[in-house]
């Protein structure tokens, strides 16, 4: 028996060796994950900074967009206000123009209905003679 249990006690020493050769093994493929594992989160960390940069660069144009949009709004109601002010002189320049042109046209009718008198004022002083 003592065969027996000395076979059985080799069998047993092979097994654990085989085992710890084994965990070994496992050990070793433990640490390359575990290295894998720490550059993965290094790179999610670099990337998680550029993000957060990206972020803010985001932030700082849509801030520049809005003023924009807000000065083109306040540079667009200036631009309707002053239209509609130079539309006001012009409309009352117009006004104007045309009461002087009227006024001109009467003028000119006295100015043509005299010079025919006067013609005709100097054709009879032309035959008394």
């Amino acid at each position: 028996m003592d065969k027996e249990a000395l076979e059985i006690l080799r069998t047993m020493q092979d097994s654990i060796n085989t085992m710890q050769g084994n965990i070994a093994s496992m050990q070793s493929d433990i640490k390359g994950t575990n290295q894998k594992l720490e550059r993965v989160e290094s790179k999610t960390d670099k990337n998680t900074l550029m993000l957060e940069e990206v972020n803010r660069k985001v932030e700082v144009v849509v801030e520049v967009q809005s003023s924009f949009i807000e000065q083109i709004e306040r540079d667009k109601e200036k631009g309707e206000k002053s239209l509609t002010d130079r539309l006001d002189v012009i409309e009352l320049a117009i006004t104007d123009t045309s009461s002087r042109v009227k006024n001109v046209q009467k003028d000119l009718s006295r100015v043509v209905r005299a010079t025919g008198e006067n013609w005709a004022e100097i054709v009879e002083l032309k035959s008394a003679k």
